[in-house]
Order: structure tokens, then sequence, then C-alpha cells
């Protein structure tokens, strides 16, 4: 057979001498540094160990199946003896049994006496009794057996390859999960406690144990520190020990199984460095990059007028950051979010200039076209043609272009109440109306009553309720009649303002009905002063 060319012994060998020769060879044969030679002799000392072991029992069968024919014989000789013996029958004595020095030792054995009793089993000479006892002892008394465990791994090399005492699979399997799961308790421990120095002292301990090198042991004490890890919290720092402890690499391909829990070991570590980094730009006051200004904003619990005093100096890059780091915290580190003082990463949004596009002039030009026209058709009927529709239109360039001009210094003068505007808003705007915080009271309200007002003055209430009625169907309906597409957007700009992508359905069909009532008041109430003011004469 293979096994006995491996292990260098005869096949009669018997099962003391296949473990020392076993124990010998792997000492120049390690599985850190030859894993299929560890392999080879690992399957031979087993295939020797389990022929040997049939060997013994068959042996024994046969010695068992041959007693009682030896004895018949025997017993019919001693009759025949006693029928020819005429000798005065005298009484056999009786031998005291010497006491079992092992067994004195085991009387009253406990976790604290283990050194001194194994002490005197060397003084005595029978250590391989003892630890046979010593065994039975940690399967009579569950209560001791972790506490005998350790010490007998430390000191008798028990669960190693080399081990003098002879356990069966099953009591193998029990006190290593006994062992392990003793250690991992102990590690959860520290790390509940937050102790990781003490945490990688004890993890360095165990590790240079001798049978958690065995290599089956070996990758079972991994992942069980693998589980730990994934259910208990850590620091970067701690994690990167345990790593160089196992031998651990991403990089190279070398983690332990399963590898989805790894992968989500490797993902918390890069989100805790990356966290980490993000605190000390935000609580180091020397750093004004314009990612560290972003990091503070976004970390530091602030009130509202610090918030402001900090990001008048903000420039676009400052803004481009804010924006890139809410965006990476929100989509790839949304873990992240609760330990934020603010879980609407996007906040800062309220508190950023707005510029007026050039959408707004041309809306404008469309109210104030359709507001005149719709005015002086009543007016002077008479004179309405193709051509003084156009000058009407072209007319309406100029209320426009003076209220574009106005909306955009009231957009910078209001930029100094801009904390207050945004409590007003918060406290006056329903969530529902105003859920991303962009309509602010004093910004928008000011300018949108001086157009209800314009609307007024051309067209009456019901130019006023025209008004209104759109402003509102724009905040409570979100759909919209379609998109616009990439190349009307740069090939007409100015049309920007007016295309229907910007329109609820609901808008375009409230607009019609209420012009339509415009134009039928006007033709046929013109007394009832719906689509005009009547000024007081004098």
């Amino acid at each position: 057979m293979e096994c006995w060319t491996v292990l260098q012994l005869p096949e009669d060998a018997d099962e003391r001498t296949i473990k020392r020769t076993y124990a010998r060879l792997l000492k120049s044969c390690r599985p850190d540094d030859d894993a299929a030679g560890f392999q080879r002799l690992r399957e031979a000392y087993e295939e020797a160990l389990a022929y040997a072991r049939w060997r013994a029992d068959a042996e024994e069968e046969q010695e068992s199946v041959q007693a009682p024919v030896a004895e018949a014989a025997y017993g019919n000789l001693n009759d025949l003896a006693e029928l020819m013996n005429i000798s005065q029958v005298r009484p056999a004595l009786f031998e005291t049994p010497a006491p079992d020095p092992a067994q004195a030792l085991l009387d009253g054995l406990n976790a604290h006496n283990l050194d001194h009793r194994w002490a005197q089993a060397l003084q005595q000479g029978c250590t391989d009794a003892f630890q046979a006892g010593l065994l039975r002892h940690c399967f009579e008394a569950p209560g001791e057996r972790s506490a005998i465990a350790r010490w007998a791994v430390q000191h008798l090399e028990w669960l190693t390859p080399w081990q003098q005492v002879a356990m069966t699979p099953w009591q193998h399997e029990a006190l290593t999960g006994e062992l392990l799961q003793d250690y991992r308790r102990t590690l959860q421990e520290r790390l509940e406690q937050k102790a990781e120095r003490e945490f990688v002292t004890q993890l360095t301990h165990y590790n240079n144990q001798p049978w958690l090198r065995v290599f089956d042991l070996q990758q079972q004490w991994q992942r069980i520190i693998l589980h730990l890890l994934h259910d208990t919290t850590w620091s970067v720092p701690l994690f990167e020990r345990v790593c160089q402890a196992f031998g651990w690499d991403d990089q190279k391909g070398v983690f332990p199984e399963p590898a989805w829990m790894w992968r989500e070991l490797v993902s918390r570590c890069e989100q805790e460095s990356f966290y980490t980094h993000l605190q000390e730009k935000a609580q180091d006051p020397r750093r004004t990059s314009a990612d560290a200004l972003a990091a503070r904003l976004l970390l530091t619990p602030m009130t509202a007028t610090q918030h402001k005093r900090m990001i008048d100096g903000f420039g676009e890059n400052e803004w481009n950051a804010c924006q890139h780091l809410a965006e990476t915290l929100t989509w790839r580190y949304p873990q992240l979010v609760e330990r934020l003082p603010r879980t609407d990463l996007f906040f800062w949004r309220k508190y950023v200039p707005r510029p007026i596009y050039t959408q707004v002039f041309i809306r404008l030009w469309a109210l104030f076209a359709l507001g005149l026209g719709l005015s002086i058709a009543h007016a002077k009927p008479d004179r309405m043609d193709g051509m003084s529709l156009v000058i009407f239109m072209l007319m309406a360039f100029v209320p426009a272009a003076v209220g574009f001009r106005v909306t955009q210094l009231w957009a910078s003068m209001s930029s100094t109440y801009r904390v207050l505007d945004v409590w007003l808003s918060e406290y006056l705007i329903p969530k529902r109306l105003n859920p991303n915080d962009y309509w602010l009271v004093i910004r928008h309200g000011v300018p949108q009553l001086v157009m209800l007002g314009a609307c007024g003055l051309m067209l009456g209430v019901l130019g006023m309720v025209t008004y209104a009625g759109m402003v509102l169907i724009n905040l409570l309906h979100k759909k919209r009649i379609g998109h616009m597409s990439v190349k009307f957007s740069q090939g007409y700009p100015w049309l920007n303002g007016l295309h229907w992508a910007f329109w609820s359905p609901l808008q375009a069909v409230f607009l019609v009905v209420m012009v339509a009532l415009i134009v039928a008041a006007q033709h046929y109430l013109p007394q009832v002063p719906w689509t005009h003011f009547d000024l007081p004469k004098r």
C-alpha cells in the first residue's frame, strides 16, 4: 500500500508507531510550507491508522472466538484431574489488587490543580493512564471540559497529530468545537468592550497554539473569525491587523470563505476609511479646500445662521464639491447617512444663489403679450389686424425686459435675508408643495405678488385668477406633457421657456378655458368689472 511507503513503515506497524512516525514527519512537512506534501502525508496517516485499527479489531474478534473453545478444553482436563487427584484440597490465597495511581490522581481533579496532578503523574510514571482518565473526565464533567481542554492543548499537545491520548472522531470534534466557541466568546467580549488592542493580542496568542496550525482547524478558525467580524463593529486598523495575522490579501485573492461575507467586510472597511477621512477633514479648521469645506458642511451640526456664515464665501468649486460628496454618500455609502446630522444630504441647495435664467424672460414676454393683446383687442376691436397683433407682441418685450431685470435685482437683494427666508419657507409652505425646499417665501413670493397685480391691471379679476391657477397647478400637478430634446434646447434656447415639457396638461386646458371665459366676459358683460378695473372718476 502506498501509505506505508509515504510513512516509511512496515505493514504490521501498530497504531502508536504510526502516530509517532507521523508526528516526526510532520515537523519537516508543515502545511504552510508544502500544502500538497502535507495533504499526502495526512491522507497516508489516516489510511494507515484506519488499517491498523481494523487489524487490531480483527485480532480481538479472533481471540474472542477462540477463547471459549480453549476454556472448554481446559475445563474437561480440570475435571479429569480432579477425579484423579486424591490430595487434600486447599483454599486459594486471596490477593489484594494493587491501587491505580492514575485514578487516585483523577479523584478531586479540577482546573486549579491540573499542573500539580500532572507533575505527580510524571513522577509516578502513569502519564498515559492519566491522560486517558483526563479525557474521560472531560465528558463526565461537561462544566469543566473547556478549562481542561484549554490546559491540555497547551501542556499535553491535545488535538494535534502528535498527541499521546487516543481520541475517537466524535471526541475530537466535541473538544475542538468547545474550544473554538470559547475562543470566539472571549474575542467577542473584547470587541464589545472596545478593547481592540487586547483583541489583537488574544487573537495572536490563539493563532500561535499548535493545534490551530493544523490545516483543517486553521480553515475552520478563520471562518469563525470572519463571521465574528461580520456580526460586530470594529475599526479599520483592527481589520488590517486581523488580515495580517491570517495573511488575507484581497488583491492576491487570498481570503476566507464565504466570499460574499468577505466582500461585505471589504466594503465596510472602505466605507469606514472613507468616513474617517471625511471626519479628519471636517474637524481640521486649517483645511480650506473645497472638499474639506463640503465635508465640514455635511458632517458638522450647525444652525441656519452658521450655515449662511459658512457658505457666504462659497464659489462654484465649493458647490460642486458639495454636490459630489452628497451624491457619493447617497449612492455609494448609504449606511453612513444615519450618522450625519441631517439625513437630507442636499439641504444646502436652498442656500445656493440661484441665477435668473432666460426662460423667465420668455415667460414674462408671453404673459404680457397675452394680457396686452386681450386687453387692447377688447378696447379697440376695429383696429385689430395682423400687423397690429405683431406690434402688440413686440410691445410686450418692453415690460418683459423690465420685469426680467427687476427680478434679477430682487434675487440679489433677497439673498441678504436667506436664513430668514428659509425659516419662513419651512414654516409657511406645506412640505407637499415644497418637498425639496426650492420655493422661498421672500425670494419667490414677492415677485409672484407683483405679477399677480400686473395681471389684475391688464385683465382684472379673471386675469388674477388665471395667473394664480396656473401657478397652483404647476405646484400641485407634477405630470408634464412631454420631454424636451437636447437638440431643440441647444438649437432654440430662446424658446425653452415655452416648451410644453415645462407645463402640465391641466395648465394647458385651464389656460384655454380662462382665455375663452375672459373673451366671453369682455364681449357679453363689458359693464361687469371682471376683466378690468374702473378707476374712480374725479
